[in-house]
C-alpha cells in the first residue's frame, strides 16, 4: 500500500479514478447501490467551485474572460473544456484555482463524517486524484482501466464526437501513470454484470485489508 498523507483511519478514504470513458462512474455507483457508504464526488464539487459568487468563480473570469461565462452569469463549462484541453497552460491554472477549493472541501467533509462518530469507507469518486495525490492522498486508491476501443465506445454513446474523445483520452496520463499510483486496479473489459461482480468482490478485499466489520451508515450514503 502507498503511504497515506492522511490522518490515520478510521474512517478511511477510498479514493477510485481512471481515465475518461474506463467506467469509474459505474464502478462508484454498484458500491454505493449495494452497499451505501458515504460518498464525496470531486466533480460534483467542481461544479460548486464554479459557481457565482464563490472566489474560484471571480478568478476564473479575471483569468479566461467573458468568452466562459453564459449570458446568466454562469460558467459555460463546455466552452471552457474546450479552452483547457487545447492548451496547457490554461488547463495549469484552471486547476491551480479549482483544486485547493475542492481539497478543502473534501478535507472537511472527511472530518465532519469522523466526528459523527463514523468508521467505515468513505468513497471519493475523483477523476483528477492525480493530478492532486502529492497533496492528499487516500487511504486507498483504486484505478479503473479499460480498452480504448470501449473506452471510446462509451463516449459516443454519451454524445462526444470521437475527434473530441481521442483529444481527451491524449490530454490524460497514460494508464501506467494511473496504475503506479494504485493500491487496488479494475480491468473493466467485460459487461455490466461482470463490473458489478468484480465490484462486490473487491469490496469484500478491501474492507478485510482495513479489518473492517459491518459498516454503519451516518443516516444517508451521499456525503457530497
Amino acid at each position: 500500500m502507498k503511504r497515506s498523507v492522511m490522518a490515520a483511519g478510521p474512517p478511511y478514504v477510498l479514493g477510485v479514478t481512471g481515465g475518461i470513458g474506463t467506467g469509474k462512474t459505474t464502478l462508484v455507483r454498484a458500491w454505493v447501490e449495494e452497499f451505501e457508504p458515504p460518498l464525496i464526488e470531486a466533480d460534483r464539487l467542481g461544479h460548486e467551485a464554479l459557481m457565482p459568487g464563490s472566489t474560484v468563480y471571480e478568478s476564473l473570469v479575471a483569468r479566461f474572460g467573458d468568452e466562459v461565462v453564459r449570458t446568466d452569469g454562469s460558467i459555460d463549462r463546455g466552452r471552457l473544456a474546450q479552452i483547457v484541453f487545447r492548451d496547457e497552460a490554461a488547463l495549469i491554472d484552471l486547476n491551480g484555482l479549482v483544486h485547493p477549493w475542492i481539497l478543502e472541501r473534501i478535507e472537511a467533509r472527511v472530518e465532519a463524517l469522523k466526528a459523527s462518530g463514523y468508521a467505515g469507507i468513505i468513497l471519493l469518486d475523483a477523476a483528477l486524484l492525480l493530478e492532486w495525490i502529492h497533496r492528499y492522498r487516500p487511504h486507498g486508491v483504486v484505478v479503473v482501466t479499460a480498452p480504448l476501443a470501449d473506452r471510446l465506445e462509451r463516449l459516443e454513446k454519451r454524445g462526444m464526437s470521437r475527434e473530441e474523445s481521442e483529444r481527451r483520452i491524449s490530454h490524460q496520463r497514460p494508464e501506467s501513470e494511473w496504475t503506479s499510483e494504485a493500491d487496488w486496479v479494475v480491468e473493466n473489459t467485460g459487461s455490466l454484470e461482470d463490473l458489478a461482480n468484480t465490484a462486490r468482490s473487491l469490496w469484500a478485499r478491501i474492507r478485510s485489508h482495513w479489518k473492517l466489520g459491518r459498516t454503519p451508515q451516518p443516516g444517508g450514503g451521499n456525503a457530497s
